[in-house]
């Protein structure tokens, strides 16, 4: 066999499984289409940068608290383990529990836009970070934050209520119920990442205040309102489910 017919032979391999992993996700999203809620990240990134990037005045953010928390870089190390909490809740319930998936998107992403509408009509932003003296790794980690992270579009606390929203989901989830140890250790971490936004200056002490409102808000609508059946009732919602049983007519055409 030739050199270039065993590439030949790999390149057609390669190119099989790839259809084959295609085909298996465009059938595994057909059958859960709740995963295309991810998607409000593109929105939610493109809003975001946008807003960070504008340059315009804004309203100072200051409470006489601030000025009582001492700075440590140690908080940076919670405050990053937001990012892999956010990806890790998000993609566990969208694959093992769809209530809870359902629950936790209204809250965080309902918090998340309610953040940038407000950053968008009323800008905002802090004064109270300080010079990071230290030649520490998480010294530097924190410079590094503050090279790109700017001081502004901070109240109410992103960080906060979507951590927040993480523990409401986590401790209502009927199948985590069992779980007590990670339930608590969960909660304790949410609660770590809110705190550390304030030790190493990314917030003041209203950001978080009105984050925690803001998710308490977001909670009641999410637990204790019928939301699902007014979302139902939207012609969004409709048009999305007219697609969803042609897309069911068209797979059972098929086999």
């Amino acid at each position: 066999m030739t050199k270039n017919t065993k590439s030949g032979i790999i390149k057609y391999i390669m190119l099989h499984l790839e259809l084959l992993m295609i085909k298996k996700l465009s059938k595994w999203l057909s059958a859960n289409q709740h995963a295309y809620l991810l998607s409000y990240f593109i929105f939610y990134l493109a809003a975001f940068f946008m807003l960070e990037h504008f340059e315009r005045p804004y309203h100072l953010i200051h409470f006489f608290l601030d000025d009582y928390i001492p700075f440590s870089e140690y908080f940076v190390i919670p405050y990053f383990l937001w990012f892999p909490s956010l990806a890790i809740s998000l993609i566990g319930f969208m694959i093992y529990d769809k209530e809870a998936f359902l629950n936790l998107c209204l809250m965080m992403f309902g918090g998340m836009t309610f953040c940038l509408i407000t950053y968008a009509l009323i800008p905002n932003g802090l004064n109270i970070r300080e010079e990071v003296e230290g030649n520490n790794l998480l010294c530097q980690i924190t410079r590094w934050l503050y090279s790109f992270d700017t001081s502004t579009n901070v109240c109410p606390s992103i960080h906060v209520a979507s951590s927040l929203s993480i523990a409401f989901a986590v401790w209502k989830s009927q199948k985590l119920k069992s779980h007590l140890k990670f339930r608590y250790g969960t909660i304790a971490l949410m609660i770590l990442i809110c705190i550390s936004t304030l030790f190493i200056k990314q917030h003041s002490v209203i950001d978080v205040f009105c984050a925690i409102i803001l998710s308490f808000f977001l909670y009641h609508v999410a637990y204790y309102t019928d939301w699902k059946s007014v979302v139902a009732k939207t012609k969004l919602y409709m048009l999305w489910k007219q697609r969803e049983l042609k897309l069911g007519d068209d797979q059972e055409w098929e086999n």
